[in-house]
């Protein structure tokens, strides 16, 4: 920090110095260029004195101001060099400043240099000088031709220049070329020997040059985007034509078929055929327009790509409208074509048709039968629900497929009739119907498929949920295992416990690994319902999943320490065997090393034999303990440094030793295998000699049986028996011994090198094994015979025996398995229920502080001195679970006698105080040595004795925890050695000692090894006889005798069968220890399934008593709805209750809902007590409220069916009922000639709503109509429930259709006599003035009706005679304003005013309308005022409105010429010259002046307004004036504007006014305008009536329906100021306006009444922020 102060103030000290030289060295620079500047700017011609005395000063002046600058940059050079030694801060800020000082030297130096040559160079700038002049005036001479130029394109700036314009401007733009390209090449030759001053001063103009030409490119550009411009204007304008000429033959089309507009779908022959070949020949001529234009165009948008980006897409974009209005016609004209060509096949097919939409009838009851399966709430629906709705779609399938079938055979009948085209596509029309229709099939088949696996899949679900219960159990307990106890002083997890743990996530791994298998099986075929539950089963799962591996990531440290160390232990104990067997190899060789080179034969053998072996051995050690070694090597690289480093290093040193312990193995090995070579031969020759002396013997043995037969026959069977044994015996021998000889020698000559010795050895004893087998087979020829008889009997006799061994055998298993197979095991159930009862009896014993003898006492009775009584056991043990609270002892009547004859052991039907002992013992088996000690806690205990694994111990008193350790001990005694004390039966970190003697467990067990020797033993035999047999038949060369055959087949059949029995035996042992593993659970978990089939019941009985109260509801709902929803037709009109009926429906459905809703509510409230119920009667209530939750789902869709069938046959009442009614009231209107407003006050007697009475009393007085009172109820309640407003029965009176498919308005009701008056085009709204009516002639639904749109009259069929719909019948339409929009009084016109504003929000009630208004082109003309102003003016507008004209009376003069003050040319006297080109104004005249035979009139400049006479004709015929047709007068105000549309708001010049005249530069030019769109309609707020016009979305369909979207208040009046809240209006709720909107300050307001509770009251829509409230 010193160092660093002191360097800072070194610096400070020595930087003023520094740069007081630099500025020294700067000012002297600038001297130096002030003595220059005056010679330089303006050099003399001569050479005088004083010019070369001012060069030398300068010389000397810049000499001196070097030497300055060269001094300063050494001092800054030394200070610098200095400043490296600086501390790190301090030298940072010296580089910085002196490098600023040294860049101030460098721009000081570059000042200089040229002054210090000034003499030389002097010259040469001055007639540099003289060149640069020139230059200059070449340059400025080319920038005026550029600027001129560029004044001509100026107009373009206005927008698009004339084609005059365009082509003056390209003459001017050559010279400029030229000018610009002779500058630029003048000085790029002076620049080539130029430098210094005068270099730059050409670069200079080298730059004006050239931003010039860039100017000049600019323009020429400019002049292309206005040549461009010219050619697009023409191109769109053709365009515009061709596309009209397209709409108006589309015009014709609409002409020629409207004979089937009227409504007749199938026109008789002759005039069907006229009207079919009149739409085909127009459409024919529409086709070629339209293809025409497109072609055009298409030919024209590819020119236009051409163009520049700009243009063309200008041209692009006009095109692509003009494009729109083709295509718009050629679809409208496609859509033509079809239906003519669907009416040309319309007869030929009518069969057809109507067969096909009886398939598609069937086809849509199937649709509705599937409807269930594509129902959201699919999974909630019941199983049982599902299988019905199953069943109905079956059959529907059924009958939609024939009808199918039927409709496609009727097709192909009629294929072969029709021909062409036209006919073709018909059928395939139909066909496609047909298809779809088949497809609907195949989709609702589909969807019963995946109803029946919705059924499948929830029971999946439920499996799988229990599963997945079960596996996050085990996760917890992985979780669990795998942190310390702390509670118990733990503080980390012991190396047994880490090993322990991960066992348990491997094992919940696992089962993970399976649980996702069965999921990935599931999940591809679910149903979506079940899939989702799947899906959420599977995140579950990856729950699971993390959990573990978050157990992993946390105890990795101690997992890696753990695995580490074992790994070490492990090796070393590797190794170790290495080592092992490496000494047994040493004791192996010993033989050899004594010094004896031959050794017996056997001894060899035996030695070379145990020297493999151990070679093996450690070939094995050594292999093990490599694998081993490199597996841990490569676990532990991924462990960290810390744990693997010192285990590597470890392993690495004990793979040395594995090393040289492999190499002492190869040394061992080739020692070995030479001694082996040697050891063989002996063996070779032993075998040899042996053979032979066998063969010897044999030869002997045989030679009684050569004898004479009566000598053989006096010998036994048991002789026989042993001299063929005998002979047997010895030829197997010899046979042996040669084989093995011969296999020995072939081997041993392959192995080893044939020395001379080695060839000699191998045929000496081949020669002799040759001679000992000729003798072998002479011996085996005479005893063979013989022995072949006695050796059947014998093997036959063995076989009876062993068969007979083997079925005693069975017998004697079958019975031992009896307590198991027969009798189920049930007498260990009763052992197991008698240990539990004295294990909860010695804990309850512990915890009070008793013994076994009071007990004893207690239950048997101070009165029966022979024990505990039967009556007395059995009376305990019932009372018992209640009595101490132990629900394990809680068992049936018959399981208590069966543990009292357990405990009596003498069965005298008393417990004696000895058996009561005895219950209570019970045997434990050591499965790991434990020590015996004298008290109960291990810190003040005494070792007494020692248990050894397998020693049984037997103990009377309960287990109990050592408080210090919490390990489980327990008092016992050894059976072995008497010792008696306490023993731990399992440690703290969870070793087990002591495991309980199971008398069922050693009877299992005694079971499988008797039966496992019993099918060995079988199996056995049965080899055997196949061994003699095939030795019998070896012997008799395959002439074994019939009866020995036969008997031998009959004992193999008889241990064949037994085998069987032994396996059945197995089968059955199998099944009956998993059935008593159930039992034994059951056993055990019987008090569980008690005590929760008690929960389960208190679960479910309050649902199930409101189940059964919502089914009787629905009972009753469906037997009161009954006899209404069965009738239909006449018997519906007929019904004379329907709406009080439907009132007591909806009494009951009402309940019925809030049933459920309670029932729900109670279901939800109950399920989170079973929600973890993965078994038992938890389980099945879990389930059983599924179920009852769907029985209530089901219940109330059954209800909302019944309700809804209710409402369809309500509403076909009201259907049949609406239109006689609509209408009686609009004809007694008419009769009356009273207003639809005087109607609703005279039947609602002056209130603002008209009650059910009122209605149904004026109907009564209408003349024709007969109407039931309930009929006339449901028709009022349809209108509108609680009182009728006036909106709704002026809605109900004002019926209104829209067009759906275009049809013909014509003139009369009946279509024969009608005459067309036009069409209707889709979507026009007509208002109803008379009918519905039906032309019983043709079956036509017609009505008369108004069309809004251009309120003519006419009759429209509102429904073909074949079905299809023209009309369909909607609301009033209403409109609201999205935005201020003004209301005009007339549709259009002179007389048009505004009549006031409507404000956003504001509903408009449609009176007329929508209207087109088409619009003639207007014209635009871009002219230059008088002022200079360029611009587009309008001459005239769209509606025809003319603001200017060309007038006859401005003329121009195109030859000078004088005005003068009068008309006398002798007299007259000159005003003033009028120049060419100049205007003026005829006020009088023409007068022809005969004398001078000249014209003359008088006239007013428009110039100067200066008034005069001028000659127009001269004596010779010059023309000096005449009327001018570049000249437009303005005759009424209009705006000059900056670009041709004339609507747009923005870039106004300026206006022109009354009597200004302006020049033609461009036009006039066509502007066409789109056809505006207006309705005529009546404000809502206060019954303004006039037009609007529609552009964009200004408005928007009006619903009197509104929306809160922001929670508000119910005011009880207009006014918000001192109303009074009625309540708050929350979010979502609907209100029904009844007057208004009005406003109310810069609030806008409704009357309205709420769905939610019927009250009425003033609310807002928009607040005074503008902020929406309600939405319509």
């Amino acid at each position: 920090k010193q160092q660093e102060e002191a360097d800072s103030n070194n610096l400070q000290e020595s930087l003023p110095a520094i740069i007081e030289l630099v500025t020294a060295a700067e000012d002297a620079v600038e001297s130096v260029s002030l003595m220059a500047a005056p010679l330089i700017a303006e050099p003399p011609e001569d050479q005088s004195d004083i010019l070369k005395m001012a060069m030398d000063e300068i010389e000397a002046a810049a000499a001196d101001a070097q030497n300055t600058i060269t001094e300063a940059r050494k001092e800054t050079n030394a200070k610098l060099q200095a400043a490296r030694k600086y501390a790190p801060e301090a030298r940072k800020k010296a580089s910085s400043e002196y490098a600023e000082v040294q860049k101030k030297l460098a721009e000081a130096q570059k000042k200089v240099t040229p002054f210090k040559s000034f003499r030389k160079e002097f010259q040469s700038r001055v007639e540099a000088k003289k060149a640069l002049v020139e230059i200059t005036d070449t340059i400025s001479a080319a920038e005026l031709e550029v600027e001129k130029a560029s004044m001509t394109t100026s107009a373009a700036d206005q927008g698009q220049m004339s084609k005059d314009e365009v082509n003056a401007a390209e003459e001017m733009i050559k010279p400029a070329q030229q000018g610009i390209t002779a500058a630029l090449r003048i000085v790029e030759q002076k620049l080539k020997g130029a430098d210094g001053a005068v270099k730059d001063e050409l670069n200079g103009m080298k730059d004006r040059a050239v931003k010039s030409k860039q100017k000049l490119q600019t323009v020429v550009e400019v002049l292309r985007n206005q040549q461009e411009g010219l050619n697009a204007q023409q191109i769109v304008t053709v365009a515009n034509e061709e596309a009209t000429k397209a709409e108006e033959s589309l015009f014709k089309c609409q002409e020629a078929e409207m004979p089937f507009l009227k409504g007749l779908e199938i026109l008789p022959a002759e005039e069907s055929t006229k009207a079919i070949a009149e739409s085909e020949n127009a459409a024919a001529v529409a086709d070629k327009a339209i293809s025409m234009a497109k072609t055009f165009i298409r030919t024209k948008l590819a020119e236009a790509q051409k163009f520049s980006k700009e243009c063309a897409k200008s041209v692009t974009d006009d095109l692509s409208e003009a494009t729109k209005r083709i295509n718009e016609t050629q679809k409208k004209l496609v859509q033509f074509k079809q239906e003519t060509s669907e009416r040309k096949m319309g007869a030929l097919l009518a069969g057809v048709i109507d067969a096909v939409s009886a398939a598609e009838k069937k086809v849509a009851v199937l649709n509705e039968a599937s409807q269930l399966f594509s129902s959201k709430e699919l999974e909630e629906v019941s199983t049982d629900t599902l299988k019905q709705a199953i069943e109905k779609t079956m059959e529907a399938e059924k009958e939609a497929q024939a009808a199918c079938i039927e409709a496609r055979k009727l097709l192909a009948s009629k294929q072969k009739e029709a021909k062409g085209a036209d006919a073709q596509s018909a059928i395939a029309k139909l066909q496609g119907r047909l298809t779809a229709g088949q497809q609907d099939v195949v989709k609702a088949k589909k969807a019963a498929a995946g109803g029946d696996k919705l059924i499948k899949g929830k029971e999946v679900i439920v499996q799988e949920d229990e599963r997945m219960q079960q596996i996050e159990a085990e996760v917890e307990k992985a979780e669990a295992s795998s942190n310390p106890r702390e509670d118990l002083g733990e503080e980390r997890l012991s190396s047994e416990k880490v090993v322990e743990m991960v066992a348990a996530i491997e094992a919940a791994q696992k089962m993970l690994k399976a649980f996702t298998s069965s999921l990935s099986a599931h999940l591809p075929g679910a149903v979506p319902a079940v899939k989702s539950s799947l899906e959420k089963l599977k995140e579950r799962s990856k729950v699971a999943q993390d959990k573990l591996q978050a157990v992993l990531s946390k105890t990795k440290g101690q997992r890696e320490k753990v695995q580490c160390d074992q790994a070490v232990k492990d090796g070393e104990q590797k190794v170790g065997e290495v080592d092992k067997a490496l000494e047994q190899v040493n004791e192996a060789e010993l033989p050899f090393l004594k010094g004896i080179e031959v050794l017996p034969v056997q001894v060899a053998a035996d030695t070379i034999q145990q020297s493999e072996a151990a070679a093996t051995a450690v070939q094995s050690a050594i292999s093990s303990a490599r694998t081993f070694i490199a597996q841990k090597n490569l676990e532990i690289k991924h462990f960290g440094e810390d744990h693997s480093k010192p285990a590597v290093e470890a392993l690495g040193k004990l793979t040395e030793r594995i090393n040289a312990g492999s190499a002492k193995l190869s040394t061992f090995r080739k020692d070995t295998l030479d001694r082996k070579k040697n050891a063989q031969l002996q063996q070779i020759v032993e075998k040899v000699s042996v053979a032979e002396s066998v063969v010897k013997n044999l030869d002997e043995v045989v030679e009684p049986l050569s004898k004479e037969d009566g000598e053989e026959g006096s010998m036994s069977d048991e002789d026989a028996f042993a001299l063929c044994d005998k002979i047997s015996a010895l030829s197997k021998e010899a046979t042996t011994q040669l084989d093995a000889a011969r296999s020995s020698l072939v081997l041993w000559s392959k192995d080893i090198k044939m020395s001379e010795s080695n060839k000699e050895n191998s045929q000496r004893i081949q020669k002799q094994i040759q001679e000992v087998a000729s003798n072998l087979g002479k011996a085996n020829k005479v005893s063979a015979a013989h022995e072949l008889k006695y050796s059947s009997k014998k093997i036959l006799s063995e076989a009876a025996q062993k068969s007979t061994a083997v079925e005693e055998e069975i017998k004697k298993a079958t019975e031992f398995c009896a307590p198991l197979l027969e009798q189920g095991g049930e007498k260990f159930l009763v052992q197991n229920g008698a240990q539990t009862l004295a294990a909860v009896l010695g804990e309850h014993m512990r915890d009070k502080g008793t013994v076994v003898e009071a007990l004893f006492q207690q239950i048997a009775g101070e009165s029966d001195s022979k024990g505990i009584s039967k009556d007395a056991f059995l009376s305990y043990l019932e009372k018992l679970p209640e009595t101490i609270g132990r629900d394990e002892v809680q068992c049936s009547e018959a399981r208590r006698l069966a543990i009292f004859k357990c405990i009596d052991a003498n069965s005298d039907d008393y417990i004696s105080a000895a058996e009561f002992q005895d219950m209570f013992k019970r045997r434990y088996i050591c499965v790991k040595g434990i020590s015996i000690t004298d008290v109960l806690e291990v810190a003040k205990s005494k070792t007494v004795g020692k248990l050894e694994v397998g020693e049984l111990l037997e103990t009377q008193g309960a287990a109990d925890k050592d408080p210090a350790t919490g390990m489980t001990r327990i008092e016992c005694m050894s059976l072995s050695t008497k010792t008696a004390g306490f023993v731990t039966l399992a440690g703290n970190q969870g070793t087990v000692y002591l495991e309980p003697v199971s008398q069922y467990a050693a009877f299992v067990k005694d079971i499988d090894k008797t039966l496992e020797e019993t099918s060995k033993n079988t199996r056995e035999v049965l080899t055997f006889m196949k061994v003699k047999e095939q030795e019998l038949t070896k012997t008799a060369k395959g002439a074994l005798s019939t009866e020995v055959k036969d008997e031998m087949t009959k004992l193999r059949s008889s241990i064949s069968s037994a085998i069987t029995t032994v396996d059945a035996l197995k089968k059955k042992s199998m099944t009956a220890k998993a059935e008593f593993r159930k039992k034994e659970l059951a056993e055990k978990n019987a008090h569980i399934e008690i005590r929760e089939q008690k929960e389960a019941t208190a679960v479910t009985e309050e649902v199930v008593a409101k189940i059964q109260e919502v089914t009787a509801n629905v009972k009753k709902l469906e037997e009161l709805a009954k006899p209404f929803n069965s009738i239909e037709g006449a018997a519906l009109d007929e019904f004379e209750t329907p709406a009080s009926l439907t009132d007591s429906a909806n009494c009951l459905h009402q309940e019925t809902l809030e049933l459920v809703t309670e029932t729900k509510a109670l279901i939800k409230q109950q399920q989170p007590k079973v929600a973890k119920a993965i078994k038992g009667p938890l389980l099945e209530a879990k389930r059983e409220l599924i179920k009852m939750d769907g029985q209530a789902s089901t219940a109330q869709k059954t209800c909302g069916s019944v309700i809804e069938s209710m409402k369809k046959k309500c509403q076909s009442i009201v259907d049949a009922r609406y239109g006689q009614v609509s209408s009686a009231l609009r004809s007694d209107i008419q009769k009356r000639g009273i207003t639809l407003d005087k109607l609703f006050e005279e039947v609602g007697n002056g209130e603002d709503r008209i009650s059910e009475e009122a209605f149904y009393g004026h109907l009564q007085t209408l003349d024709g109509l007969s109407l039931k009172a309930e009929h006339c109820k449901l028709l009022f309640r349809h209108i509108e429930q609680g009182g009728m407003g006036k909106r709704k029965f002026l809605s109900f009176l004002q019926q209104y259709f829209v067009v759906v498919k275009p049809i013909a308005v014509t003139n009369e009701f009946e279509v024969s006599k009608a005459r067309t008056v036009r069409k209707a085009d889709i979507d026009e709204v007509f208002e109803v003035i008379d009918g519905p009516a039906t032309d019983t002639k043709v079956g036509l639904t017609r009505i008369k009706g108004k069309s809004l749109s251009d309120s003519i009259e006419g009759w429209v069929s509102v429904r073909g005679n074949q079905g299809t719909p023209f009309l369909q019948e909607v609301e009033k339409p209403f409109y609201s304003c999205t935005e201020e929009i003004e209301l005009m009084s007339e549709f259009k016109g002179e007389n048009v005013s505004y009549i006031r504003t409507l404000k956003a929000d504001e509903v408009l009630e449609l009176l007329e309308g929508p209207r087109k208004e088409v619009f003639e082109p207007a014209l635009r003309l871009r002219g230059k005022a008088p002022d200079g102003e360029v611009g587009w003016f309008t001459v005239r507008d769209k509606k025809g409105t003319v603001f200017a004209e060309v007038d006859d009376k401005l003329y121009s003069c195109s030859t000078s010429v004088a005005m003068t003050d009068n008309l006398d040319i002798k007299e007259c006297k000159v005003v003033r010259k009028l120049a060419v080109g100049e205007l003026f104004m005829v006020v009088e005249g023409p007068v022809e002046e005969k004398e001078a035979n000249i014209i003359r009139v008088k006239g007013k400049c428009a110039k100067d307004d200066q008034e005069g006479w001028v000659t127009v004709k001269g004596n010779a015929g010059t023309t000096y004036a005449s009327p001018s047709s570049k000249h437009y007068k303005v005759i009424r105000e209009v705006r000059l504007q900056k670009k041709f549309a004339s609507e747009t708001a923005a870039e106004p010049i300026r206006e022109l006014q009354k009597d200004e005249v302006v020049q033609v530069l461009e036009g006039p030019n066509e502007e066409l305008f789109p056809p505006e769109v207006r309705i005529k309609g009546k404000a809502m707020r206060d019954g303004t009536v006039g037009w609007i016009t529609l552009k964009g979305e200004n408005v928007k369909p009006w619903s009197p329906y509104y929306k809160c979207i922001q929670s508000t208040q119910l005011y009880d009046s207009a006014s918000s100021d001192g109303a009074a809240e009625l309540r708050q209006v929350a979010i979502g709720e609907t209100l029904e306006i009844l007057e208004g909107p009005t406003e109310d300050g810069k609030e806008l307001r409704m009357k309205a009444r709420a769905e939610k509770d019927g009250v009425v009251g003033w609310v807002t829509i928009r607040g005074s922020d503008g902020k929406q409230i309600l939405q319509s």
